[in-house]
């Protein structure tokens, strides 16, 4: 069973901005205090192509709060779990910016995969994200990936909003909408 997720999200900078804020340890440093966790890994690695790896984890609580998860999925979603994301920038100079990210909720049998672009348009950039969402759980495979999909969905949207906010904090940006850079 698979859900595909396909956004879309305009950002008041150009892409190679962007693309510089989204290889930095100090964004994901904010993005996480912005979010109120302190306890997480990050590590990078730039390749002798010209590609950069970036890897972050956390502890994810699954039972609280409004993500809580529904009966159907308890089986199948630990209480609390390691979360990991990966993403590849591939070697490029100017835009677009092409990244592969993976993302690994340790004892949930659903896989999170895609890629993303930063594409320069009129007035600044537009992040375009591609996901697929896959589980081999007979019968209820498909609920479990819609389940995954509607979290993912949302925090794609706490990190637009978030990283709109770091645009502002780090004075790349006057105001929303109004690009300095």
């Amino acid at each position: 069973m698979s859900v595909n997720l396909d956004r879309s999200r305009s950002f008041p900078v150009s892409a190679r901005t962007l693309y510089e804020v989204l290889a930095s340890r100090d964004f994901y440093a904010a993005r996480f205090a912005m979010s109120g966790v302190s306890d997480y890994g990050y590590e990078e690695c730039r390749h002798d192509d010209g590609s950069l790896t970036i890897r972050f984890s956390r502890q994810l609580r699954t039972d609280t709060g409004r993500g809580k998860v529904p009966g159907f999925a308890r089986r199948f979603i630990p209480g609390s779990a390691a979360l990991q994301t990966e993403f590849v920038w591939l070697p490029a100079q100017t835009a677009p910016f092409r990244a592969r990210f993976s993302v690994d909720v340790s004892g949930v049998p659903v896989s999170v995969s895609g890629d993303m672009q930063l594409l320069d348009v009129a007035g600044g950039c537009r992040q375009v994200l591609r996901a697929h969402i896959r589980s081999s759980v007979p019968l209820v495979g498909g609920k479990l990936c819609q389940l995954i999909a509607d979290q993912v969905d949302r925090g794609l949207d706490k990190d637009s909003q978030a990283t709109h906010r770091y645009l502002i904090e780090a004075g790349l940006v006057s105001e929303v909408g109004r690009g300095v850079r």
